[in-house]
């Protein structure tokens, strides 16, 4: 990886076996409460996915790296490793089973620590191939430690539980839930949502059950709340049934009695959900990557839909579209950008408005001469009273003052997008993977909203591994 003198992110904006390990927290402190705050100090931690990871010589295993939150950032001497084959983690490593595909954060039960949520959809159970496996790793004060296994309610041949994994109060008792998706049900195959209501034990205890059917293939689930109500709503993207097309995506209400579906929004692949406008409502922001001869509601270069809240949820009025041909959006469109891909929305500048983070892997610069193909960029758009704005966008690449290292063909930076407040100083600061940095480990880069602190990137060589053993770094970030 290359490397440069660390910088900020708020520089961009104006102008990114559980391994023993000893994290000081004071013994009268009592833990933070924030769902990614793994160790209850207060400052955000981040689970990085390595789904592609070989363990112990099993290739494509999967693991799981957490690196913890510290009042300067991440800080990648500070971390854990974790696998199936990590003490007190159900399950072995095993070849393909792809251990860490999708993770989540949320405190399931509810001591104060933050819990990592583990999805691995092609692990074998019994003589079910691809039945999938979803685990709770537990927060502690010292730390991830031990985990518990989340019952499969339809255990199948190709069931793949832990597809997608959403972690929030879908019902407002107080007590997060899990939205997993699944392909379930007898007969032809179906994907299922199933809504696992807390509170969690790390005995295996779990609330009751219900199941949803979107009516999409490989559901991918994004959670925040919509209406400004207690509950979190829920937000379902992936393809049209029996199709390689994208679907339009399907809006979840949260209800005291469960999930309700209450809205058909734009077709999109992701999804993120904030408030852009501080009205009190969390705006859907969706994206669709795909450019017209992939999928014919797609857009050279991608494009993103965004959908705004009200109080009884999405707006059927107010909503707006663009791209990197829109005014005012740094750069243009071309086939291949992937311009919405990755999505993350928080207040980077401390002005109370979301702002919006989105991924473009696939752009390239340069001219015929020299080419720099799939390097990757990342446009920050700021929130406003009027919603979102590209008045002041700004684009991120390896070569922007603020960020670490230098733009290289392949690297597609921006891949994934995590936004979360790690020093705790109400800036959210940002996450970001290049997926293909030195081919075909993947990177991460911390890029903090503060002026007062410095940016790092870091891949799996600087946690210890080699980059086998960090295969796919980033699939997928929670925190």
């Amino acid at each position: 990886m290359h490397r440069r003198t660390p910088a900020l992110l708020a520089t961009a904006l104006l102008a990114a076996g559980l391994a023993p390990l000893t994290l000081a927290v004071p013994a009268s402190a009592a833990p933070s409460g924030l769902s990614g705050d793994f160790n209850g100090d207060g400052y955000r931690d981040a689970a990085i996915a390595a789904p592609a990871a070989t363990v112990n010589g099993k290739a494509w295993a999967g693991q799981v790296a957490v690196v913890y939150g510290t009042a300067t950032g991440l800080n990648p001497a500070r971390h854990q490793v974790i696998n199936q084959n990590s003490a007190g983690v159900p399950g072995d490593a095993e070849t393909e089973d792809e251990f860490g595909d999708e993770i989540a954060t949320a405190d399931l039960n509810r001591d104060g620590y933050g819990d990592l949520v583990v999805g691995a959809e092609h692990e074998k159970t019994g003589d079910k191939e691809d039945a999938g496996t979803v685990v709770i790793v537990w927060g502690s004060a010292s730390g991830l430690s031990g985990a518990t296994t989340v019952k499969n309610p339809l255990s199948l041949y190709g069931s793949y539980f832990g597809l997608s994994i959403a972690a929030a109060d879908f019902t407002g008792d107080g007590k997060p839930d899990l939205a997993i998706s699944a392909q379930g049900d007898t007969g032809v195959p179906t994907y299922r949502i199933r809504l696992i209501r807390g509170p969690f034990g790390k005995s295996g205890s779990t609330g009751t059950v219900s199941s949803y059917s979107p009516g999409i293939d490989r559901p991918a689930l994004t959670a925040g709340r919509v209406d400004g109500d207690t509950k979190a709503d829920l937000v379902v993207t992936g393809q049209k049934a029996n199709s390689d097309r994208l679907a339009g995506a399907v809006y979840y209400k949260g209800a005291s009695s469960g999930l309700s579906k209450a809205a058909t929004l734009p077709v999109a692949e992701t999804a993120a959900i904030g408030d852009l406008d501080k009205d009190g409502y969390g705006d859907i922001v969706l994206g669709n990557p795909q450019d017209p001869d992939r999928d014919p509601s797609g857009s050279t270069g991608g494009r993103i839909n965004v959908v705004y809240g009200t109080s009884s949820g999405p707006s059927t009025t107010r909503r707006n579209s663009l791209g990197q041909n829109t005014a005012g959006v740094p750069d243009s469109a071309e086939a291949g950008d992937r311009f919405g891909q990755a999505l993350a929305i928080g207040d980077f500048d401390k002005d109370g408005y979301g702002d919006l983070a989105v991924g473009a892997p696939g752009e390239s610069f340069g001219d015929d001469q020299h080419y720099i193909a799939s390097a990757g960029t990342i446009t920050l758009l700021r929130g406003s009273a009027s919603g979102l704005t590209t008045t002041g966008a700004t684009q991120l690449t390896q070569d922007s003052p603020g960020v670490p290292g230098s733009v290289e063909a392949g690297d597609s930076f921006g891949a994934t997008l995590l936004a979360s407040d790690v020093t705790h100083d109400g800036r959210a600061d940002l996450t970001a993977i290049a997926s293909q940095e030195n081919d075909p480990a993947g990177a991460a880069w911390f890029l903090p909203g503060a002026k007062s602190t410095s940016s790092v990137s870091f891949g799996p060589t600087s946690i210890g591994l080699t980059n086998n053993q960090g295969g796919a770094f980033g699939m997928d970030l929670a925190g």
